[in-house]
């Protein structure tokens, strides 16, 4: 979220609610954490492509179907 606010100006509590909103939405998700230039700690990198989104299996909605 670091990088985002140095780019955008943005504060960084304000990017994180954006992020987890948009998450609940299903409009962005987590492609990949590793470590963070600036900060040195892991950073997750988010992707709004759809095409390098991951399925989610959501097993509870499965749960009343019958096989």
């Amino acid at each position: 979220m670091l990088d985002v606010f140095l780019e955008t100006g943005i504060l960084r509590a304000n990017i994180c609610r954006y992020v987890a909103d948009m998450e609940d939405k299903g409009l962005i998700q987590l492609l990949y954490k590793m470590d963070d230039v600036h900060t040195k700690f892991k950073a997750g990198y988010y992707t709004t492509d759809k095409i390098l989104f991951r399925e989610v299996e959501d097993k509870q909605l499965k749960l009343w179907e019958v096989e």
